[in-house]
C-alpha cells in the first residue's frame, strides 16, 4: 500500500465492515478483501458490478465474492509469482556462481598436481619415479573428472529449475491479462493491445478497426435469471467473439457486459462483415438452463466500429466506436453500425 493511502486505510476498513454488516455479509477474510477494495474506490468496475447486484436485490454471496476476486485481483497474483520467481532466480544464480568458482578451483588443483609431479622428475629419475608422477596426475585427473560430472549434473538441474520458473512466470503474466470468467483478454490486456496495434498501424500504414459491443438488455436478463446464468451468457458471447475473430485480432472483455475486438490490417467493410457474422452467431445460439434444460431464449448484441486515424489516441478511437454502438442501440439494437470515415458523428449520440 502506498504511503499516501495509509491514512485512509482505517476509514476504508471501517466502511468495509459497515457495508458488510448492512448487507448481512459474514466478516470472513474473502468477503473483507472484496469490500475493503470496494470502500477504497480503487476498482471502479468492481464497485459498479457490486452496486448493480445490490440494487437489484441479488445477494453478494461467497460464490460471487470468489468470482470477483478471480476477475479483479489477478495483478496481485502476478506480483506474488514475480516476487517468488525473483527470489528463486537469485538462489539459482548464486548456485551457478558457486559452480563456476568450484570448476576454476578444480582446474587450479589439477595444475598444482601436475606441477608437483613434474618438479619431482629430472634426468636422473628412475622409471619408478616417472610412474609415481603419472599415477599422481591420473589420480588428480580422475578426481576432477568425477567432480566435473557432479557439477554438470548440478547445472542440468539448475537449468530445469530455471525453465520451470520461466514457465510459471509466463503463466502468471498470461493469467493477469486474461478475464477469469470468459477466458479472453481483460481490460488491462486490451489497453496494452490497442496501444501496440495503433503504433503498428502508424508504422505500416495499414488500416486498423475497433469493434465495441455489448449485450442487449443484459441487466434485465441478469436480474430475471440470476448472476450464474448471466455469467453463462458472458461466456457464450466471449466464445462467439473469439471464434469469429480472424488471426491476429484481439478479443477482450472491455468491462461488465461490454466486449471489444481489435482488428489490425482490417478495413471498415471487412470489419463490418466479421462483426455481423459474430452478431448472427450469438443470436443463433439458444441459451438453456443447465439444471433444468429450460430454454431461456436467445441473446443479441449491438456493435459499433471505428477506423483508426493517424492522429488518434486510444480514447478517441474508443469514443468513436462507442458513438456507433449508441447509434446501434438507438436504432433498435441487434445490429452493427460502422462509422463513416469521412463524416462526423452526430454530437447528440455522444452521451
Amino acid at each position: 500500500m502506498q504511503a499516501e493511502d495509509m491514512e485512509f486505510a482505517g476509514q476504508w476498513s471501517a466502511e468495509a465492515l459497515r457495508l458488510m454488516q448492512e448487507n448481512a455479509i459474514p466478516p470472513i477474510p474473502d468477503n473483507y478483501a472484496v469490500w475493503f477494495r470496494y470502500a477504497s474506490g480503487r476498482l471502479p468496475e468492481l464497485n459498479k458490478e457490486i452496486d448493480e447486484k445490490t440494487a437489484s436485490g441479488l445477494p453478494v454471496d461467497l460464490d460471487l465474492t470468489l468470482d470477483l476476486q478471480r476477475r479483479y485481483f489477478s495483478d496481485e497474483k502476478l506480483t506474488d509469482v514475480t516476487l517468488h520467481t525473483g527470489t528463486k532466480l537469485n538462489t539459482e544464480v548464486d548456485q551457478i556462481l558457486r559452480i563456476i568458482e568450484e570448476t576454476v578451483g578444480n582446474s587450479t588443483a589439477l595444475g598444482a598436481s601436475v606441477r608437483q609431479a613434474s618438479e619431482g622428475l629430472s634426468n636422473q629419475s628412475t622409471p619408478g619415479d616417472v610412474l609415481k608422477a603419472v599415477e599422481a596426475i591420473v589420480t588428480a585427473s580422475r578426481k576432477m573428472e568425477e567432480r566435473s560430472a557432479e557439477l554438470e549434473e548440478h547445472l542440468h538441474s539448475t537449468k530445469r529449475e530455471l525453465n520451470e520458473l520461466q514457465d510459471n512466470l509466463e503463466k502468471a503474466q498470461s493469467e493477469a491479462r486474461t478475464d477469469g470468467l470468459t477466458g479472453i483478454a481483460n481490460r488491462k490486456a486490451f489497453d496494452e493491445a490497442i496501444e501496440r496495434e495503433m503504433a503498428g498501424a502508424r508504422q505500416s500504414g495499414k488500416p486498423l478497426c475497433l469493434v465495441v459491443g455489448d449485450i442487449d438488455h443484459f441487466k434485465k436478463f441478469n436480474d430475471t435469471f440470476g448472476h450464474r446464468t448471466g455469467d453463462q451468457v458472458l461466456r457464450l458471447v466471449a466464445s462467439c467473439l473469439k471464434n469469429g475473430a480472424a488471426e491476429g485480432h484481439v478479443a477482450a472483455r472491455y468491462g461488465g457486459e461490454e466486449f471489444a475486438l481489435i482488428m489490425p490490417a482490417t478495413d471498415l467493410a471487412t470489419a463490418e462483415t466479421i462483426a455481423n457474422k459474430i452478431r448472427e452467431t450469438v443470436k443463433a445460439r439458444e441459451l438453456v438452463k443447465r439444471s433444468t434444460g429450460e430454454s431461456l431464449g436467445r441473446v443479441t448484441m449491438s456493435m459499433g466500429i471505428s477506423l483508426f486515424r493517424p492522429d488518434d489516441a486510444a480514447p478517441s478511437l474508443i469514443e468513436r466506436a462507442d458513438q456507433c454502438l449508441y447509434q446501434a442501440k438507438h436504432a433498435g439494437r441487434n445490429r452493427v453500425i460502422a462509422e463513416d470515415a469521412g463524416a462526423e458523428m452526430p454530437k447528440a449520440l455522444a452521451g
